[in-house]
C-alpha cells in the first residue's frame, strides 16, 4: 500500500484476518512514507516497509529486498493494490496461496492462485478489501478503519498542546486544509471564515494542521482570519497526528489523509469531496458528515497535476453555507458539558 489514507482503509480487513484466525502472524507490507502511523497497531504483527525511492537507486536493496520477502516462508499472501509490481512481489514471495483480483495483465494472470472480482470503484473501498475476508469466508466485526492511540502518544500531546498556547478550557476542532493535489482543495478564505465563525458561537479553539507541504496554506488561512487560530503545520509528526486528532472534539478537512485518521480514532469528520467519489471513499461513522457536489466530470483522473477548469472548479461549489450547516448539526447535537469540557494534562 503507497498512500496513508488509503493504507488505513485496509485496516478493518487486518482486523477480520486476526477476528477470524486469531493465531496467524499477520505482516503488513507499506512503502516508508505510510509506515509510521502503524507502528503500534493490535493487529499487526509485523510491519514490513519498502523503500521505493531507495529501490530505484540500488539493484542492493532491491534483491536484498526480494530475498526477505521470499524467505519469510509466508502461507498465505493477500495483494490489494493490482499492479504488475504488487503482483510480482506476490508471485516471488513463494507462499502456497496467493489472492488478489482478477486483471489482464501478465503477471496478474500468474501471480495469484485465487482470485477475487474487481470492483474498485464500483463499491467503497473498504467493502471491496473485504471482499477478500468473504472470499475466505470470514466476516468483518467492524467495517470501519481503526488506528490504536497509546497512553504515552495521549500524554505527549496534551503537554504538546499546553505548550503551544491552547487554551485548555476549549474544545479543539482542527482544520486540515491540504490535499495531495491542489485541485482537491477547498478555497483557503473559506476555510479562514468558517474558523472565525466556530469561534465565534462555540466554546472551541481553531487549530491549522498539515504537512510540510501545507505551511503556506494554513499561514494563508491564519492571515485571513479575525479569531486567534493555532498552527501546528508540520510541528505534528505522522506518529503523533492520530492522539492530536483523537485529542479533538471535530476535524474539517479535504479529501486527504487526514479524514481517514479521524474515523479511524473515532473523531467526527466533515470531509470535503471534489474530484473524488465521496461514494467510495468517505469515513462512514454516524457522526460523520460528507459534503459533495454531484457534477459530470466527476470522479476525474489524478495523473494531471491541475485542473484544466481552474483549480478550484468543483469545490468552489461547495459553499460556506453547505459547510457552516454540518458544523451547526454536529455541535447542537453535544451536551453543553461535552461541548465545554477541558483537557486534563
Amino acid at each position: 500500500m503507497r498512500y496513508i489514507g488509503d493504507t488505513i482503509l485496509v485496516t478493518p480487513l487486518l482486523g477480520a484476518l486476526k477476528h477470524a484466525l486469531p493465531k496467524t502472524r499477520l505482516s503488513f507490507l507499506v512503502t516508508r512514507q505510510s509506515a509510521g502511523i502503524f507502528g503500534n497497531h493490535p493487529h499487526i504483527d509485523n510491519l514490513m516497509i519498502f523503500d521505493y525511492n531507495r529501490a530505484r537507486r540500488s539493484i542492493h536493496y532491491f534483491i536484498k529486498f526480494l530475498l526477505k520477502l521470499r524467505g519469510a516462508g509466508f502461507d498465505m499472501v493477500i495483494d490489494l493494490t493490482r499492479n504488475d509490481r504488487s503482483a510480482f512481489f506476490t508471485l516471488i514471495s513463494g507462499a502456497p496461496i496467493r489472492m488478489g483480483y482478477e486483471g489482464s495483465s501478465f503477471f496478474l494472470n500468474k501471480a495469484y492462485t485465487h482470485r477475487v472480482t474487481y470492483k474498485f470503484g464500483k463499491i467503497h473501498t473498504v467493502d471491496h478489501h473485504l471482499m477478500m475476508a468473504t472470499a475466505l469466508g470470514f466476516s468483518a466485526s467492524d467495517p470501519n478503519p481503526y488506528l490504536e492511540v497509546s497512553k504515552p502518544d495521549t500524554q505527549f500531546i496534551r503537554e504538546f498542546i499546553e505548550a503551544h498556547g491552547i487554551q485548555t478550557d476549549k474544545s479543539i476542532v482542527i482544520i486540515h486544509p491540504g490535499a495531495r493535489r491542489c485541485y482537491k482543495c477547498w478555497p483557503l478564505e473559506r476555510f479562514s471564515h468558517i474558523a472565525d465563525a466556530l469561534m465565534t458561537h462555540y466554546p472551541v479553539q481553531v487549530v491549522l494542521a498539515g504537512g510540510p507541504e501545507d505551511r503556506e496554506r494554513c499561514q494563508a488561512i491564519l492571515k485571513g482570519m479575525q479569531k486567534p487560530g493555532v498552527d501546528l503545520c508540520a510541528k505534528v509528526s505522522l506518529e503523533q497526528l492520530p492522539a492530536l486528532i483523537h485529542e479533538s472534539v471535530l476535524l474539517i478537512g479535504n479529501d486527504s489523509a487526514p479524514i481517514h485518521i479521524a474515523t479511524a480514532v473515532n473523531t467526527p469528520v466533515i470531509a470535503l469531496f471534489g474530484p473524488t467519489r465521496g461514494e467510495n471513499w468517505q469515513p462512514r461513522r454516524n457522526h460523520d458528515k460528507i459534503i459533495w457536489i454531484s457534477l459530470p466530470c466527476r470522479p476525474c483522473g489524478h495523473s494531471r497535476s491541475n485542473c484544466p477548469l481552474g483549480d478550484h472548479y468543483c469545490m468552489s461549489q461547495i459553499t460556506e453555507d453547505m459547510v457552516w450547516g454540518s458544523i451547526k448539526e454536529h455541535f447542537d447535537k453535544m451536551e453543553p458539558e461535552e461541548l465545554k469540557r477541558a483537557l486534563s494534562v
